[in-house]
């Protein structure tokens, strides 16, 4: 783990993670100060090249991770979508993320298998069985600074009311932050605030409407996950980029959209290999 997230929970101000969804994007992100990264299932989902249905296994999630996790000094927060089974899977899960080096997870209270948090008719486990998840998550790690973030979907599938008493059950039961799924206003925020204590966490950038850092910092979330913003856009510049080679069968590669080679390289490390080069590869 490097550092912990903890500290996050109680500033004054709403911290936002960027989502990433590979080594690269970790990279990036703490190349641009953020101090924590998020990976996102939706984003590993589509690199594997798959949507996120629950499809890609704990395996491949941990593995992801541990990529992740070494590639970039900040903290990284995962997705541990629903545990991968009952509470003793949860169990493992915990202890499989804290060896990858990640510092938290957040749960979901979907029934398996899982789908993504924007589609409809998802199926709830138990408020119960949820909270034995939870329980099993904080007893399991090895230190109070690996986050356990409980994920409810309730909003969608049975509405504020329901959520708002899931999170105050999660939260009861240990968790030490609640995240909400699928507002439609900031309304909707506003009114989970006021009904669940606590540090809590929102996902940005999927809903139909935006809300800014200042405005979660206004109305009390802790975090603010933009889980598939930098995705989106990679997709629609590779989309561009792709279009115009198949259109003209060039490309401008000094144009300003382009990333030089030399920037290229440095960012993936170049000045560290050529120092390790001198120092343990070279000739006498």
């Amino acid at each position: 783990m490097k550092r912990s997230l903890r500290p996050l929970l109680s500033n004054d101000r709403t911290t936002v993670l960027p989502g990433v969804g590979d080594a690269l994007g970790a990279i990036l992100a703490a190349e641009a100060g953020f101090p924590a990264a998020y990976m996102s299932g939706y984003y590993v989902s589509a690199v594997l090249g798959y949507f996120d249905v629950g499809l890609i296994s704990s395996t491949e999630m941990v593995t992801q991770a541990a990529r992740i996790c070494a590639a970039a000094d900040i903290p990284v927060l995962v997705d541990a979508d629903t545990g991968y089974g009952n509470a003793i899977n949860v169990i493992r899960t915990v202890r499989e993320y804290e060896a990858a080096g990640a510092a938290g997870m957040h749960l979901e209270d979907q029934d398996q298998p899982k789908k993504c948090g924007h589609l409809h008719g998802l199926v709830l486990v138990s408020a119960r069985e949820m909270s034995a998840k939870i329980e099993a998550a904080v007893d399991a790690r090895s230190t109070d600074d690996f986050l356990v973030i409980a994920r409810t979907d309730a909003l969608s599938t049975a509405g504020m009311d329901e959520a708002i008493r899931r999170g105050r059950e999660y939260r009861a039961a240990g968790a030490d932050a609640i995240m909400v799924m699928a507002p439609r206003s900031v309304a909707d925020l506003e009114r989970f605030r006021a009904g669940v204590d606590g540090p809590l966490v929102c996902t940005v950038g999927a809903w139909p409407f935006n809300v800014s850092a200042d405005d979660l910092t206004r109305i009390g979330y802790q975090l603010a996950l933009f889980t598939v913003s930098t995705l989106r856009r990679a997709i629609a510049a590779m989309r561009e980029t792709l279009a115009a080679l198949r259109r003209d069968g060039a490309l401008d590669h000094s144009a300003p959209g382009m990333i030089s080679m030399n920037d290229m390289h440095r960012l993936l490390g170049q000045d560290r290999i050529q120092a390790w080069e001198k120092r343990y590869a070279s000739d006498e």
